[in-house]
Formats: structure tokens, C-alpha cells, sequence
């Protein structure tokens, strides 16, 4: 009798296990469902994204083909527009001539006033029409005409700062160069600009200054060889001397007459001069007055060296009338190096050169209409 109560625990658990053996197929095959779903969804979810993306991509193609309808539409407005002014101008020039012929000639001016304006208009509109097939059939080389102003300004510095004419001429032609280069039809005016400046620059006559400075150093050393007045005084004083000796013994063999004209010609002393001397120079002298005339000599070299034609004119003024004052003109190194001198005083150091700017002005007006 104890073991009663124990029985129904028993059948309800052997029971409660039957029921769970009956539910575990079902539980699996819904998870098998799950997983396929859950499968499903993956392989679902890239093609929705592409449906999207074509979506998008379709909205996107619609927004522009209505731009590009609104502006075929503002076009045909445009040209609409245009026709209808044409007509209109047609409609006023076909009233003014039936209006008689009072009017004569000032009618026909208006007509060909309205003729010369359609045909402006109209090829306004083909120049418009054209443009974009221009731009892509052409290439761009607008930065060619802006290398050619750069180029034309580069040589302008050079003639102002360093007055180097090769570089200018060097300079101008890779300009021309490059507005060759750039296919533009209207550069035409400047290259004939150009071609002007760059003659008048080749017409220039520069100065070859390493000449200059070599000629004047010749003269430096030729400057020895000048007779100055005082050696000719010493030259005259011994001629004299020896001239008087000669006579004093003359007169002990001669007459009374030849005595007195001994005598007379011992005390004057006649001598042809070709000019009266400024100076007479002491002796030991003329060391001093020829380191002035080299003196002189140097600051000329150096106003050929710094260009200075002031100083170069002046320097070489002071040297020929030192020449003139001190030296023996009647010699053959006075006479060569006073012609010399005046030679190198005629030259000019700084020759004008040419302006270069009416080219320069001309290719900025044309780079600021093409922009």
C-alpha cells in the first residue's frame, strides 16, 4: 500500500517524455525553415540594393535630360526671339520703301543699315552654334600668347637695366616665335610690331667697349714716347751753346764786320716756332706732369668700364688739352696720340636703343579680348 502514491509521478513522467519525443521533429524543421529564410534574405538583400542603385541612377538621367530640354527650350526661345526681330526689321524696311520715293536715299541707307544687322546677327547665332564644336575640335593654346608677353616684357627689362641687345633680339624672336606657334588669327598686327622693333633694334650701332678701353691703354703707353716742352728747351739751350762755340771761333779768323755780327748773334738768337708755348717746365718736371696725362687716361678706362659718358667725355677733354699744353706738337707721337684721342671723344658709350612697349600694349589689348 506505501507504493501507491509513486505510481502517477511515474505515468506522468513517462508521459511528459513521449510528449517531448512527439515535439522534436517539428522543432527541427522549423529551424531548417529559418535557416533557409534567413538564406533567402541574404542572396535578396545585393539584388534590391542594384534595383536601388538603377533606381537612383534613373532619377538621376531624368533631372538632366529636363536641363537639357530646358535649355533646348530657352534656345528655341532664343532663336524665336531672333527670327521674330528679323521679320520685324524685314517688315519695317519693305514699309519704308513703300512709303515712296521721297525718302531716296536716306531709305536706302536704312536698308543696308537692316542688312548689315541681319547678317551680324546671324552669324552671332551660327558663331554660338559653333563654339562648343570649336572648343573640342581645337586645341587651347591661349597660354602661348601669354608667353610671348612675358617674353616681349622680359626683353624691355633688358634694354632698360642691362642694355644687352642680343638678349632683347633673342627674346623678341622667341616671342614672334610663339605667337606663331599659337594658331591665333589676329596676332598678325603684333608680329609686324615686333618685326619693326626688332629692325630698329638691329640698326642700332653698339659701341665695342673692350676696344675702346684697349685703345685708350695704347695711348697709356705711347704717352713715353712724347716730347715735352721742357726737353725742347734743353735741346734748344745746347744747339745754342754749340752753335755759339762754332761762331766765337769764326770771329777770331774773320773780319771786323764778321766780329760784329759774331758778337750780335751771341746775344740774339733767331728760331722759327710753329706756335708760342702755354708753359715752359722746369727741370725734373715732366715725371710728374705725365702721371697726370696717365692719371687722366685711367679715368677714362674706368668711365668705359662703368659707362659713364660724362665722365668719359670730361677725362678725355682734360687729356687733349694736356697734349696741347705740354707736349711737342710738332712731333709724330703728339700729332697720333691727339688724333687718337679725338677718335675716342667722339664716341658715344650709351647709344639710344629703341622703346619695345608699343608691342607689349598691343598683345595685352588682344589677351584681354580673347579672355
Amino acid at each position: 500500500m506505501a507504493e501507491k502514491p509513486d505510481t502517477p509521478k511515474i505515468l506522468s513522467e513517462i508521459s511528459k517524455s513521449n510528449t517531448a519525443k512527439a515535439k522534436t521533429p517539428a522543432s527541427r524543421q522549423q529551424q531548417k525553415a529559418r535557416r533557409r529564410f534567413i538564406i533567402v534574405a541574404m542572396l535578396f538583400l545585393p539584388a534590391l540594393a542594384g534595383v536601388v542603385f538603377l533606381t537612383y541612377q534613373q532619377v538621376q538621367l531624368r533631372r538632366e535630360l529636363l536641363a537639357f530640354q530646358q535649355d533646348s527650350q530657352i534656345l528655341t526661345q532664343t532663336l524665336t526671339g531672333q527670327e521674330i526681330q528679323i521679320q520685324e526689321l524685314q517688315e519695317q524696311l519693305a514699309e519704308s520703301l513703300q512709303s515712296g520715293p521721297a525718302e531716296g536715299e536716306s531709305t536706302q541707307q536704312l536698308g543696308t543699315n537692316v542688312n548689315q544687322e541681319i547678317l551680324a546677327i546671324r552669324q552671332q547665332l551660327a558663331e554660338l552654334q559653333n563654339r562648343y564644336t570649336t572648343a573640342e575640335s581645337e586645341p587651347n593654346l591661349q597660354w602661348k600668347l601669354l608667353e610671348a608677353e612675358y617674353l616681349i616684357g622680359l626683353a624691355g627689362k633688358k634694354l632698360q637695366l642691362e642694355r644687352d641687345r642680343a638678349s632683347a633680339l633673342a627674346l623678341m624672336q622667341s616671342a614672334d616665335s610663339a605667337l606663331s606657334q599659337s594658331g591665333n588669327s589676329n596676332v598678325f598686327a603684333v608680329r609686324e610690331v615686333i618685326s619693326r622693333e626688332s629692325a630698329q633694334l638691329r640698326a642700332v650701332q653698339m659701341v665695342d667697349l673692350e676696344g675702346v678701353y684697349l685703345r685708350i691703354a695704347n695711348i697709356a703707353l705711347q704717352a713715353e714716347n712724347i716730347n715735352l716742352l721742357n726737353s725742347m728747351r734743353e735741346n734748344f739751350e745746347n744747339r745754342r751753346n754749340t752753335e755759339s762755340a762754332f761762331e766765337e771761333v769764326e770771329s777770331s779768323q774773320g773780319s771786323f764786320l764778321n766780329a760784329t755780327l759774331s758778337f750780335l748773334r751771341s746775344i740774339f738768337v733767331w728760331r722759327k716756332w710753329d706756335g708760342i708755348p702755354e708753359a715752359m717746365l722746369a727741370s725734373g718736371q715732366d715725371i710728374y706732369i705725365k702721371q697726370t696725362f696717365e692719371l687722366m687716361l685711367e679715368q677714362a678706362k674706368l668711365a668705359v668700364v662703368s659707362g659713364d659718358q660724362n665722365l668719359y667725355q670730361t677725362s678725355l677733354t682734360n687729356a687733349m688739352d694736356w697734349v696741347q699744353r705740354y707736349a711737342v706738337m710738332d712731333t709724330v707721337a703728339a700729332e697720333t696720340i691727339l688724333t687718337e684721342i679725338n677718335e675716342l671723344a667722339g664716341i658715344d658709350l650709351n647709344p639710344s636703343l629703341p622703346l619695345i612697349n608699343e608691342s607689349l600694349s598691343l598683345l595685352r589689348r588682344l589677351i584681354a579680348s580673347e579672355q
